[in-house]
């Protein structure tokens, strides 16, 4: 019965949420570069790795789901089931040598339910933004052979939805294996109005790829202790992918009345090669680990944006640690998880001789919620993306996590004598 009552607990969490917009939709960017490929791929961890600065390859799922390895979900406690869901919000100043935007924006940033089917099998489904697109970009253009100009003002909006379901098993106490089958799905929108020109008529081009597509990614973990100290070693690899999708481009006047309309399916969406290696070590009540993850870009070509890409390269390290045990008399902040983390990516877009990259700093603590199994995790990003140099923009925010993990018994067997 106390099986059965979780199930259903978690179950209609799950349904509940599933109605709840999600960052593919509701976007949390307003970066310009959304433009390029697919938009701005999304950082795969939950609100316990996004406090350790978005590192985990090589940590296993415990009290908290880690998304970062397929393979990390054998290392799961066989009597729960593990339920996550996260919020998050970002504080931005976009600006370049002539202006500057501020704001904020907020949304639902994933769900996903884990558990064990066996001691040595194990699995997780959930969804999370795989891209956001978000942007407003206005262009002055002439008219071959004249002085007449006209602007296009370019708003995107969408993103990547993944729906994923992983499954990993545990092999000789130590290894374990994990594959993630995702469903990608979400339209990536490009309205551009024209105007300002008496040769060339008011007119709004909507450019829309609604994607549907299968996409699949692996993981590997190694453990071994030593008198004092554990250690783990974490690989993933995704190959690269095209995507599927419908692209459809609808032209309208100045009254919104369509002029023409053309649609055909397509696979340029490109995903590149992707490979990731982690190490972490875990010592009483500290917790240290260091992530490297390489995009191979310069391979993928899109249609419009030739020799746009390089290799993209991000380095991550977190710390977590518990200063004081844990104890039922101690004042609650002593109970608390304690995490930081900081990141670095070269970004895979280059302009001229300038390559565009990233720099991040994270705080963050985890509060025992109700029974000491579940507890809320936070997390504040500090962090900048882009530059000034030439005419291109720079980004600064501040990013806020919050996400709980929901722990159940649910698998244990109760004896009544």
């Amino acid at each position: 019965m106390n099986r059965l009552f979780s199930l259903l607990h978690i179950g209609i969490l799950s349904i509940l949420f599933l109605n709840l917009p999600f960052s593919g939709e509701a976007q949390n960017t307003v970066s310009p570069y959304s433009i390029f490929g697919p938009g701005e791929i999304r950082n795969g961890g939950f609100a316990a790795n996004l406090g350790m600065g978005g590192t985990g390859i090589a940590l296993e799922s415990d009290n908290n789901l880690n998304a970062l390895n397929p393979a990390s979900y054998a290392g799961m406690d066989s009597l729960k089931l593990i339920l996550e869901f996260g919020l998050q919000g970002k504080a931005y100043t976009i600006s370049n040598k002539n202006q500057s935007l501020s704001g904020f924006e907020a949304n639902l940033a994933y769900f996903a339910l884990g558990f064990k089917y066996t001691r040595w099998m194990a699995g997780s489904f959930g969804m999370m933004p795989f891209s956001t697109v978000g942007y407003s970009i206005n262009r002055l253009n002439y008219i071959e052979g004249t002085n007449e100009q006209y602007t296009s003002n370019y708003v995107g909006s969408g993103g990547i939805t993944r729906f994923y379901f992983a499954n990993a098993i545990k092999l000789l106490k130590k290894i374990s294996l994990g594959v993630n089958t995702s469903y990608l799905f979400g339209p990536l929108i490009q309205e551009e109005y024209i105007t300002g020109s008496t040769l060339v008529p008011e007119m709004m081009i909507e450019r829309k790829d609604f994607l549907r597509s299968f996409y699949f990614d692996f993981g590997l973990q190694y453990q071994f202790k030593t008198a004092t100290t554990s250690y783990s070693l974490g690989l993933t690899y995704a190959p690269e992918q095209s995507l599927s999708s419908k692209h459809i481009v609808t032209a309208y006047d100045g009254d919104f009345s369509t002029i023409q309309v053309e649609q055909n399916d397509t696979e340029y969406l490109v995903i590149p090669q992707i490979f990731g290696a982690g190490i972490g070590f875990t010592r009483e009540r500290l917790k240290l680990a260091f992530d490297y993850t390489f995009q191979q870009w310069s391979n993928v070509e899109y249609p419009i944006q030739m020799d746009e890409f390089n290799d993209s390269h991000r380095f991550s390290l977190g710390i977590e640690t518990k200063p004081w045990e844990r104890r039922a008399i101690n004042r609650g902040f002593k109970n608390w998880t304690y995490r930081m983390g900081y990141s670095y990516e070269s970004s895979y877009l280059k302009f001229g001789n300038t390559n565009l990259s990233s720099n991040a700093f994270t705080l963050g603590a985890g509060i025992p919620l109700y029974g000491a199994i579940s507890k809320m995790d936070f997390s504040i990003t500090r962090g900048t993306y882009g530059t000034n140099a030439g005419h291109l923009t720079r980004e600064k925010y501040l990013l806020f996590n919050i996400g709980f993990s929901l722990n159940e018994i649910a698998f244990m067997k109760r004896v009544i004598d």
